[in-house]
């Protein structure tokens, strides 16, 4: 019995004079290749009959094609287009994705998990670092120079990564100065969880933005919430109670924002006729079976980011000499909705 001759990826570079690497950027699914020279390397891999064998590829490499992700609560609606990015970005290369959830963004657990995960579980992590509290974690992959990683919301100059980063300050500013346009000029904030770098970037876009226009800072304008983004009515209650209440607020999340609606409405008021409301992230799922009217909010490419983020990685892993380090700020836009009207005068 003729046994037949095990092809090999050395001869489908042959075949298609093309080199080693050529072949293996199209089996790994990788954009940095020409449409004809795909088309030419698929077409000779059918020839020859080639099929890689990417367990023993990964034993001989020692290399296990996942790459881990952790992020703060992915039972948060925030996550939602950030997770389908990452999926989305794994299914277009030859890696999986490992998700971990850290609840209230614990840093001993979040330092748990990237430690798990750097011990030869994954090739490389994408980390979600938005909490002031992430120091430690960054602190040890700073150290550990066998792991590639891409950080989300972080922007860490002693470590030397891709940064993925979201322009909250000027989202923010984008925010106010819409309100400004509508005619508001008595405008509130209620700030996001304290330990997060997010809620003191939009916290001074806010600050900047009105005292660039010469507006007035009014006493208990700014609101800060709870790590609880419910607590958004119990903070909207307090501003609409002032006797110089504010014609609009600023709330530097659509959760907090969904919250002082309900607060608003359910105080007899009406938004946007009497309260506008303004939000930060454009979520798709708000929390708590939301009924309001839809939020004006300042949109976040969370998609595009966790896309981004899976190819970026991917890449760095598989050409590690040809890799240059990525820091990108993504620009926000404005979206709007039903919650920002004219200012009635109050």
């Amino acid at each position: 019995m003729e046994t037949r001759k095990t092809v090999s990826i050395k001869d489908v570079a042959r075949t298609a004079n093309v080199s080693l690497a050529t072949v293996s950027r199209v089996i790994n699914n990788s954009e940095n290749v020409k449409p004809e020279m795909r088309e030419l390397v698929q077409n000779t891999i059918r020839e020859l009959g080639y099929s890689p064998n990417h367990a023993a590829r990964s034993l001989v490499k020692r290399k296990t094609n996942c790459i881990g992700v952790v992020v703060n609560n992915l039972h948060d609606p925030f996550f939602y287009d950030l997770i389908k990015g990452f999926e989305h970005g794994a299914q277009q290369t030859k890696y999986n994705v490992i998700f971990c959830s850290v609840l209230g963004g614990d840093a001993d657990s979040k330092e748990n998990y990237v430690k798990y995960l750097t011990n030869g579980v994954v090739d490389g992590v994408v980390l979600y670092g938005s909490y002031l509290n992430d120091r430690k974690v960054l602190d040890y992959l700073k150290e550990s120079n066998h792991v590639d990683y891409v950080m989300i919301e972080n922007d860490v100059r002693e470590c030397s990564c891709n940064k993925l980063l979201i322009d909250n300050y000027g989202g923010s500013k984008k925010a106010v100065e819409h309100l400004m346009q509508r005619g508001h000029k008595k405008i509130a904030h209620i700030c996001g969880n304290p330990n997060k770098k997010v809620t003191q970037e939009r916290m001074n876009g806010y600050l900047d933005c009105i005292r660039d226009a010469g507006l007035e800072i009014r006493e208990g304008y700014i609101q800060y919430t709870s790590t609880d983004y419910r607590s958004g009515y119990e903070k909207m209650k307090m501003l609409i109670s002032l006797d110089n209440r504010p014609s609009a607020v600023f709330c530097s999340d659509d959760a907090i924002a969904s919250f002082a609606v309900r607060a608003v409405m359910d105080s007899g008021l009406r938004v946007p006729e009497d309260v506008s409301i303004i939000g930060f992230d454009n979520q798709r799922i708000l929390p708590d079976g939301y009924r309001g009217p839809l939020i004006t909010s300042v949109e976040q490419p969370l998609y595009q980011i966790g896309q981004d983020s899976i190819h970026i990685l991917a890449e760095q892993l598989e050409y590690p000499e040809e890799a240059k380090l990525i820091r990108h700020v993504y620009e926000t836009k404005l979206i709007e909705k039903e919650t920002v009207g004219k200012c009635g005068g109050i």
